[in-house]
């Protein structure tokens, strides 16, 4: 089950987002969530040129911006693995690859500058997205984290709570998948247990 079947719900305890932007879309499988809560404004960031056709075509409603985002703007080489949704700007088991591609990096507030709600989810380099976010706008933030030392999984839940409470944000939920079953169907059967958690933690700006 996908922990963003748990969105509408939240959209009515802390507000229905205006713009929503979404860093590392996929196959946009969360947009049917987004469409339940009825966000009026979505755009989808994704680097994989085939996937960001795929969204043009399925989701004409969404801006699809053809991109990766980090910190700062620039080009970077994306490792294309299988499957397609651990692909990474950092370094992923070689096993995993079917190919490299040259992507063009932007930052989030240069792609989204007006958004009040940002997803985030880039495969261990999470904390470098929010690096270039657009913090004046924004009033909730959903990141992918992991509790295991993964570089290329997710970033460490402590150091996001970290960063998003320097910016006045405060955890308000968390979408918890275990993760050795995310590690095993990503990177196979074979992968020895770790025991942690890949959360989905949302946080929302808190009150003055």
């Amino acid at each position: 089950m996908n922990p963003f079947a748990a969105f509408p719900a939240l959209c009515l305890r802390y507000g229905r987002p205006a713009h929503l932007v979404h860093a590392g879309a996929h196959a946009g499988q969360e947009m049917v969530f987004y469409r339940q809560a009825a966000v009026p404004r979505v755009t989808l960031i994704e680097p994989i040129p085939e996937l960001a056709a795929q969204l043009r075509t399925a989701y004409p409603e969404a801006t699809v911006v053809e991109c990766a985002c980090g910190a700062a703007a620039g080009r970077a080489v994306l490792s294309v693995t299988r499957p397609s949704n651990m692909s990474t700007l950092g370094a992923p088991e070689e096993r995993l690859v079917e190919r490299r591609i040259d992507v063009t990096v932007r930052r989030l507030d240069a792609v989204a500058p007006d958004a009040d709600a940002a997803v985030v989810d880039a495969q261990g380099l999470e904390l470098k997205v929010l690096a270039g976010a657009p913090w004046r706008s924004l009033r909730m933030v959903i990141v992918e984290t992991c509790t295991v030392d993964d570089p290329t999984m997710a970033s460490p839940h402590e150091e996001v709570a970290a960063a998003m409470a320097s910016q006045g944000f405060a955890e308000v939920e968390r979408w918890v998948r275990d993760y050795d079953d995310v590690n095993r169907w990503a990177r196979g059967a074979q992968m020895p247990p770790r025991s942690g958690e890949v959360r989905d933690v949302v946080f929302v700006r808190e009150a003055p």
